[in-house]
């Protein structure tokens, strides 16, 4: 039984690495949205510029709640690889809008 503990603690510690290179990846797209590089230059690129500032900052703020929650309380939560694993599709989903985006605005 000690195996499987020790397995999930180290799924949970490398989930957690893995959501702190991620959360430094958010700000950086959070910094490149509110850039001049990304000036939206019509309406619907302003409703998407304005969308995509919001999703970040929110799932900035998601992953941020356990960041600082204290570790050993994350290990005991079954449900936080499940959590963790939605932020990454959410990150990737986010991530490949910006890319779309991005080719959009550098078209006009």
């Amino acid at each position: 039984m000690d195996k499987v503990t020790n397995i999930s603690t180290t799924d949970v510690d490398g989930l957690l690495m893995k959501l702190e290179r991620n959360q430094s990846m958010v700000f950086k797209f959070i910094k490149k949205l509110n850039s001049y590089t990304c000036e939206p230059t019509d309406y619907n690129c302003f409703v998407i510029v304005g969308r995509l500032r919001h999703e970040f900052n929110q799932l900035a703020a998601d992953q941020q709640d356990i960041l600082v929650k204290d570790r050993k309380a994350l290990k005991r939560n079954k449900k936080i690889i499940d959590t963790v694993q939605q932020y990454f599709q959410k990150f990737e989903a986010l991530k490949k809008e910006m890319e779309e985006y991005l080719k959009v605005s550098r078209s006009h």
